[in-house]
C-alpha cells in the first residue's frame, strides 16, 4: 500500500496528516514572494514540514483509506501499522524514504529524522493554475539626465509664443449659449402642452365610462337553496374519555378522537370545573354498555360511563319489588343464598349506606342500572363527586390493584367503584373475605334490573 498517494490527497484539505507511530506532515500557508536576484514571481503556497513527535492516531488517514478502498476502519489501521513497520526498517538500514510529491526522509548521523520537502507541487487550492514566472528587466529612460547635461553646456532661451486674437470665436460662443437656452425653453413648453392634452383626454374618457356604468342594468338570477342535514348527538349515556382543566386541551382531545372515527364532543364543565370529553352519547344504557366494552378493549381501558340525571332518564315512580321478595327495608332473606344473608334495598330518596365490615351475610340490592349486567359486585367505595372517584381509582392502581371498574346509580347520584363481578352469592362472599392487595373496605352489592 502506497501511503504517499493518500497523504498527498489529504494535504490539499488539512494542515496536519498523521501517520500513527511514525510522525505527521504539516503545512503552513505563505504569501506570494518575489526573488529580486532572478526577477521571479512565486504564487502563494503551502510549505511542507515533518514532525516526528506527533504520532497519536487521530483516525484521519485510516478513515480516508477505509472510504477509498471500501474496507473496515480496523483493517485500514492494520495496513497502516504494517506499512509503518516496513518504513522504520528502511530508515534503520540507512535508506532514504521518498514520498512522491511530498519529500524525502532520512536519518542523520545523530539518528534524527531529516525531511526535505518537494517544491514542484503546490498544495494550496487557492493558487490552482498559478505558476511562477520571470519578469524581464525594466530599462529606465535617461532623457532627462541628457537634457540637464546639455543645458549645462549650451544654455537654451525659451521665448513665449504670441498668439493672434480671434474675436469672432467669442461671438460664436455667445450665440451657442443663446441657442441652447432657447431650445431648452421651447422643449419645456412643448412637453407641458402634451401633458395638459393627455390630462384632458383622460378626464373625458373617465366621464364617458362613468356614464355607461350608470346606464347599465344588471340582472342576477337567485342562487339555488342548499339543504344541509346535520345530525345532532342526543342521549343521556356518555362514554367519558377524559376531563381537562384547560379548554384548549379538551378541544385537542376531541379532534384526536374524531380523527380515529369516534363521534367525540365536549359535554361541558362538571362540578369540579373540568371540561369533559366523551367518545359519544347514547339513548339507552344497553347501547352505551356495548360501546364502552369495545372502547375499553381496543382504545382506552380507563374510559367510564356517565349518566345524566334528568327526568327523561330516570322515572319518578320507583319500581316495586314482587310481593314477598322484601320483608323489611333493612334485611330479608335471599333465595339464591345457601346461608342466611341480610339484604337491604336501596331507596331512591336516601343515600346508599354500605356495610364495609366484610360481613358476607349482608348484601344490598340496587335497581334501575341499565349500564351493567345483573350480578353480585365487590364494591370498594361510593362517591358523588367524579374527581373523588378518579382519585380513588388512581390510588388503587398505584397499590397494585388493576381490575377496577365503575358504574353510576342515577337515583342516589353515586359512582360505585367495584373490583369484581360474580354471578352467584357464594363466589362473591369468598372474594369478600379472601386476602388481596387491597386492604381497605369492601361490600357486596347485588344489581337487579
Amino acid at each position: 500500500m502506497q501511503l504517499e498517494t493518500y497523504i498527498s490527497d489529504l494535504l490539499y484539505r488539512y494542515e496536519c496528516v498523521t501517520i500513527p507511530e511514525f510522525g505527521a506532515f504539516l503545512t503552513r500557508r505563505v504569501s506570494a514572494t518575489i526573488d529580486d536576484t532572478t526577477n521571479t514571481f512565486h504564487a502563494p503556497k503551502k510549505i511542507l514540514s515533518f514532525n516526528e513527535q506527533i504520532q497519536q492516531n487521530d483516525g484521519l488517514l485510516a478513515r480516508y483509506i477505509a472510504d477509498v478502498e471500501k474496507i473496515p476502519f480496523e483493517i485500514a489501521n492494520k495496513k497502516i501499522a504494517k506499512r509503518v513497520k516496513i518504513l522504520k526498517s528502511y530508515l534503520t538500514q540507512g535508506e532514504t524514504l521518498t514520498f512522491k510529491n511530498i519529500g524525502e526522509i532520512v536519518f542523520n548521523k545523530e539518528g534524527k529524522i531529516i525531511f526535505e520537502p518537494a517544491y514542484h507541487l503546490n498544495y494550496l487550492t487557492d493558487s490552482f493554475g498559478l505558476s511562477q514566472f520571470v519578469s524581464p528587466d525594466v530599462t529606465r529612460e535617461v532623457y532627462k539626465q541628457d537634457v540637464e547635461r546639455i543645458e549645462k553646456v549650451i544654455p537654451i532661451a525659451i521665448t513665449p509664443e504670441k498668439r493672434k486674437s480671434k474675436p469672432y470665436l467669442r461671438y460664436a460662443a455667445v450665440a451657442l449659449i443663446a441657442l441652447t437656452l432657447g431650445g431648452f425653453g421651447a422643449s419645456k413648453y412643448y412637453v407641458d402642452q402634451i401633458e395638459q392634452h393627455n390630462q384632458l383626454a383622460q378626464e373625458e374618457a373617465t366621464q364617458q365610462l362613468d356614464n355607461k356604468i350608470q346606464q347599465a342594468t344588471f340582472s342576477l338570477n337567485p342562487l339555488p337553496a342548499i339543504t344541509l342535514n346535520v345530525t345532532k348527538q342526543t342521549g343521556n349515556y356518555h362514554i367519558v374519555a377524559g376531563a381537562f382543566r384547560i379548554k384548549e386541551n379538551s378541544t385537542k382531545k376531541v379532534n384526536q378522537l374524531r380523527a380515529l372515527g369516534y363521534k367525540a364532543r365536549s359535554i361541558g364543565v362538571n362540578k369540579s370545573g373540568l371540561h369533559e370529553v366523551v367518545y359519544g352519547s347514547y339513548e339507552t344504557g344497553k347501547e352505551a354498555l356495548t360501546a364502552i366494552r369495545i372502547i375499553r378493549k381496543t382504545h382506552n381501558k380507563d374510559a367510564w360511563l356517565k349518566v345524566d340525571r334528568s327526568p327523561s332518564t330516570y322515572p319518578v315512580t320507583e319500581k316495586v319489588a314482587p310481593k314477598g321478595s322484601l320483608t323489611s327495608v333493612n334485611a330479608i332473606k335471599i333465595k339464591e343464598a345457601s346461608e342466611n344473608a341480610q339484604v337491604s334495598e336501596a331507596s331512591s330518596k336516601n343515600a346508599i349506606d354500605l356495610d364495609y365490615s366484610k360481613n358476607p351475610n349482608f348484601v344490598q340490592i340496587i335497581r334501575g342500572i341499565e349500564t351493567v349486567e345483573n350480578g353480585y359486585y365487590l364494591v370498594l367505595g361510593t362517591y358523588s363527586d367524579t374527581s373523588e372517584k378518579i382519585a380513588l381509582i388512581k390510588d388503587l392502581k398505584s397499590s397494585g390493584v388493576t381490575s377496577i371498574n365503575s358504574f353510576f346509580h342515577g337515583k342516589s347520584g353515586k359512582h360505585f367503584i367495584y373490583q369484581e363481578k360474580h354471578d352467584d352469592l357464594e363466589t362473591a362472599k369468598k372474594s369478600l373475605v379472601a386476602d388481596s392487595l387491597y386492604k381497605g373496605k369492601k361490600a357486596i352489592i347485588k344489581v337487579e334490573n
